[in-house]
């Protein structure tokens, strides 16, 4: 839309923005076109060009354009002139905008209004065009005239402004009055000479790194690591600065810089106050440090190093990705100074009595101060001799000398941006070194707040190198780590965190739970805060540690909605981050499980990556032991350190923690009882099982674990499936390293099926108790459900629980109400139980340390996939009991029951042709029961014919008023007692005729008419028909198989029936 001629219009609108005529807003509008996308560019008759936004609105007239008459003004631009105006579409966007005030009067507006200017500069400007005024309004009666300089592209002289478009404005100070009483003329000149070539010289803006850092390893290396220099590329400043060897080094503020930084906000609040008077020192330290530019060739691109000395001047003391300007540097003074003062930094005011101090004490003092500091200076390798110093510039501290640091400035010379060039002390005297009045700071200021080296962390270095791996290789990554508590998803954040920022990322670690009971308005502006400042920061990780804590998941009967708030309000800021170009904000969070977060946060494809941490494998768990326990506590192990490993299966790190502190504290306990003087602490095993029992790891608490009571040596016959489970079970975990290094997949799925009563399920619960596994057993209501994705759900659970009890069986009966054929359920929900065991069992990850048995007497009915190789590897028959299995089995029966000689169990196994296991035991339980009647039948004759020979007992006393008015002699009474103690203690052996019944007698034994009569009452439970049709699919299942597996679909045959029977 080129070359419409047109009439400006004033409106007071407050803002950078035009109204275009109706014709043309509603061209505009039905090609969908939005205010935001558009550049208006009005052109004067002499081919000025200026560019503005469109407000959106339509003007008055059909040939007038409306815009604010300050705005106008600001273009040279007068009402009712005619114009031609020029509509463009497609227009660059800029990211990087340099603004610089038209007056010092505008940057006290800007100083004075920062935060609001922040906020609404963009709302009031939609581009902005090289060398050309922008206008912000912060107030209704006040305007700020901004002059581009750059708009970040030399390509383009006009761009759109980003939403998160990075803006810098430099400052633009007063000049100093002229002092005519203490300076010449001359040196005034001079002064403000100064003062306009550091404020009008070329500058460049760069990412700063703040010593150490790997990313300048080598110039840590120096010898000389006082120096006060700029580690950059030189191929990038060379353009700009001509081979300079001095830049002007200042920080340019980023958000939250006062909350967290409030020195170095100090700073730039007072870079026009950096004055002083006679009376009181008010002396703030320099923004502006002389250092030596360095060449480092293997910088990243746009950063530049600071070495320590200039970090710490510069308060920026290990920190990334602040914003350096580095200018060239002014000239330096030309007459060094003779004496530099030092004004001492104080934490707190000094007592009135330690001040009063007589004049020789307090000069002794300043002379041992004079000497440390010159030491500091002038010592080779030190400040003077090879780095330039600037005036009023902030010194580290010295320990022993200068505890806080201080100021350092030159005598009798006021310039801030005075500063000398390093030189050589060989035959010149140096300065001297005055001792000035103290300067009172906070000790957020002075201190500096060291990042603590976190704890060692053992055992999860890959899990480290591939997070920083990730993150480094891809921009603006999401990556969620979840795990149970006590994983250590913690202190790998904090290594992360580490090895992050050695690689040059801002780091900003946030631990959830300590905010976790905020508002959720507060929570807003956190959010807010630290997205901006990794904005402003970047490249830059967001580290939210138990985030799962605030962004929790949904709850069925629960208020959820400032959780889905919270959700909805990260999601979208970060979106918007990182929609925008070239962009590198990288979110990593942490939970206890995928499930715990909210929904939103999933969906909102934020996070890509999901590491699952898990108990620490055998490997993992050495290697936490025999770091903590030996070299951390200093313990001596007198037997293998594997006998620990091997009995720590499922503990999570923290557990492991707690465990070798409680072998520790049994050591101690243990030495003291024994009054043992040797220093050094040996563990013994009974020290490991006393440690040991009782103590549950956290994985295992809240496990439903079953525990049978069945054992190997109960179960008869089945000798085959015996010797398969144990070689499947027992073997890997009791000769764990044999089968570790064995190149095969081990068989982690058995299926027992067989006919009913055979001992499929007792053989499941006894294989538990002998190899020693946890067991955890499941039916089929307990994880069928009829709403979509409970059962699965459920299953998953399933297998987590089973994993977090590892080594475990986890044992399904009756398999096919489960797992049936896939297409015969009308609901669906044993179809997606199916789908999901199918993942579950043999999906990526696979099962570590869990053990699938299912039983079953229904093989065929079983879903095909679930029988295939890596599955259920292995199907064991449990086939019905021959004589040899029949007489095992009863010899187990009666190992608890008393046999009298007569029993023949060799001929009680040849009658019982076709019993299965089940009908064995119950034929063995018949036989003890009619023993038992037998027996109570006895003894009710007995008693019956006791009880007919009963005597009657009479009692009568003779002369009883003369004994009871006879008092007895003490001897009488005595042996009157003895007689009923005797009495009292044995009451039976004062009747002759009751006599001690033996206990051979109450024994029940049993005869072989017991087991006749029994086996005269019962009957096989398998009819000989089911019998032959159950073999007929045994044989089909095992032996007849052509590898096409029916698929469950419904037969077409004529009669043929639907349902899985």
């Amino acid at each position: 839309m080129e070359g419409t001629l047109i009439n400006l219009s004033f409106r007071q609108s407050w803002n950078n923005l035009v109204d275009l005529p109706a014709n043309l807003s509603s061209v505009l509008y039905n090609a969908n076109v939005s205010p935001q996308e558009v550049i208006v560019e009005l052109v004067l008759q002499s081919q000025q060009k200026s560019y503005v936004g469109w407000s959106g609105m339509s003007s008055d007239g059909p040939k007038i354009v409306s815009m604010d008459p300050i705005f106008a003004h600001s273009l040279k631009l007068a009402d009712k002139q005619l114009l031609t105006v020029n509509v463009k579409i497609r227009n660059p966007k800029t990211s990087t905008i340099f603004l610089e005030p038209e007056h010092s009067s505008d940057w006290e507006l800007v100083e004075l209004h920062s935060s609001y200017i922040e906020s609404k500069l963009i709302e009031q400007s939609r581009c902005v065009a090289l060398n050309q005024v922008l206008v912000v309004y912060p107030t209704k009666t006040s305007s700020v005239r901004l002059l581009v300089k750059d708009i970040g592209n030399p390509e383009f002289t006009y761009a759109l402004i980003d939403p998160f478009a990075e803006i810098s404005i430099a400052p633009k100070l007063k000049e100093r009055k002229k002092r005519t009483s203490s300076h010449s003329v001359k040196s005034a000149k001079s002064n403000r000479s100064t003062h306009e070539d550091a404020n009008v010289g070329p500058c460049v803006l760069k990412r700063g790194i703040g010593l150490p850092n790997d990313l300048f390893l080598e110039a840590q290396c120096k010898e000389n690591s006082k120096a006060i220099e700029v580690y950059a590329n030189l191929n990038e400043l060379l353009h700009i600065f001509n081979r300079a060897d001095f830049v002007s080094v200042s920080i340019v503020l980023g958000p939250s810089v006062k909350a967290e930084h409030p020195g170095l906000e100090s700073n730039q609040k007072h870079n026009s106050g950096l004055t002083k008077d006679k009376d009181s020192v008010h002396l703030v330290e320099n923004p502006n440090v002389i250092a030596k530019l360095v060449s480092y060739p293997s910088a990243p691109a746009n950063t530049v190093g600071l070495s320590k000395d200039l970090a710490t001047m510069l308060n920026v003391e290990g920190m990334i990705g602040f914003k350096v300007v580095l200018k060239a540097a002014v000239k330096n003074v030309s007459k060094r100074p003779s004496t530099f003062v030092i004004h001492p930094y104080i934490v707190q005011t000094k007592k009135t009595e330690a001040i009063n101090l007589n004049s020789g004490l307090k000069g002794e003092v300043q002379s041992k101060l004079s000497q440390g500091i010159s030491l500091f200076l002038y010592e080779k390798g030190n400040m003077i001799t090879d780095s330039p110093i600037t005036n009023m510039t902030r010194i580290p501290a010295i320990p022993g000398v200068l505890p806080h640091g201080g100021i350092l400035c030159f005598k009798r010379i006021d310039d801030p941006y005075a500063w000398i060039k390093p030189y050589s002390l060989e035959g010149k005297t140096p300065p001297k070194i005055e001792i000035g009045q103290e300067l009172p700071r906070a000790s957020t200021f002075v201190e500096n707040i060291l990042q603590l080296d976190p704890s060692p962390l053992y055992g999860s270095d890959l899990t480290l190198d591939d997070i920083v791996d990730h993150i480094v290789s891809f921009n603006n990554s999401g990556i969620m780590l979840h795990g149970p508590s006590g994983c250590g998803k913690t202190l790998i954040l904090q290594h992360a965190t580490r090895k992050l920022r050695h690689c040059g990322f801002f780091v900003k670690f946030i631990s959830c739970e300590t905010i976790m009971n905020e508002s959720i308005d507060q929570l807003c502006n956190n959010f807010s805060k630290w997205i901006n400042e990794a904005v402003w920061y970047e490249p830059s990780v967001l580290i939210l540690d138990n985030l799962d804590k605030i962004l929790s998941a949904e709850v069925e009967h629960g208020d959820s909605s400032v959780s889905n708030q919270l959700s909805e309000f990260l999601n979208s800021h970060i979106q918007k981050v990182n929609s925008q170009n070239k962009t590198n904000i990288s979110l990593l969070v942490s939970g206890v499980s995928k499930d715990s977060f909210n929904k939103a946060l999933s969906l909102s494809h934020l996070i890509e990556d999901y590491i699952h941490l898990r108990a620490p494998q055998k490997i993992a768990r050495h290697e936490i032991l025999n770091e903590y326990l030996v070299n951390h506590l200093g313990c001596s192990i007198k037997f293998d350190i594997m006998d620990i490993v091997l009995e720590t299966e499922g503990y999570l790190p923290n557990d492991l923690k707690v465990l070798s502190d409680r072998i520790f504290y049994e050591c101690l306990y243990q030495k003291q009882l024994t009054n043992c003087r040797d220093l050094q602490l040996t563990v013994t095993k009974s020290m490991l099982e006393k440690a040991i029992s009782g103590y549950q790891p956290s994985n295992l608490r809240g496990v439903k674990l079953q525990k049978s009571t069945t054992g190997w040596e109960d179960i008869g016959g089945l000798t085959e499936a015996k010797n398969v489970l144990l070689e499947t079970l027992e073997w890997p975990t009791r000769y764990a390293p044999i089968f570790q290094n064995c190149p095969l997949r081990l068989r982690s799925g058995i299926l027992l099926y067989g006919y009913p009563g055979c001992g499929k399920t007792l053989l499941a619960s006894a294989i538990a108790g002998q190899s020693g596994l946890n067991f955890i057993s499941i039916k089929g209501p307990e994880i069928l459900n009829k709403y979509i994705g409970a059962s699965e759900q459920s299953v998953r659970e399933l297998f987590d629980r089973a994993q977090a009890a590892k080594p475990c069986i986890l044992f399904f009966d009756e398999f096919d109400s489960i797992a049936p054929k896939r297409g015969h359920d009308s609901t669906g929900v044993t179809d997606r139980v199916v789908n999901q065991m199918l993942t579950q069992m043999d999906g990526a990850e696979g099962l570590d340390g869990v053990y699938v048995l299912a039983a079953t007497s229904r093989p065929d009915l079983i879903d095909s996939a679930l029988l295939r190789p890596g599955r259920l590897d292995k199907s064991i028959i449990c086939d019905m009991p021959k004589f040899d299995d029949r007489f095992d089995i009863l010899q187990r029966i009666c190992l608890k029951m008393e046999l009298s000689e007569d029993v023949d169990l060799r001929k009680v196994a040849q009658n019982t042709a076709g019993f299965s296991g089940a009908d064995m035991q119950g034929l063995g339980y018949n036989a003890y029961l009619k023993a038992v009647h037998e027996k109570l039948a006895e003894q009710e004759t007995v008693l019956a014919s006791v009880s007919s020979d009963d005597k009657t007992y009479e009692f009568f006393q003779i002369n009883s008023e003369k004994l009871k008015s006879r008092s007895l002699k003490p001897s009488d009474k005595v042996r009157l007692l003895h007689q009923i103690e005797k009495i009292l203690s044995n009451p039976e052996g004062m009747f002759e005729g009751s006599g001690k019944k033996s206990d051979e007698s109450l024994a029940v034994v049993i005869r072989q008419c017991h087991f006749d009569e029994s086996l005269d009452e019962t009957k096989p439970s398998i009819s000989a028909s089911e019998k032959a049709k159950l073999t007929k699919i045994y044989t089909q299942f095992s032996t007849g198989r052509d590898g096409n597996m029916p698929d469950g679909a419904a037969s077409n045959d004529i009669g043929g029936r639907t349902t899985l029977m």
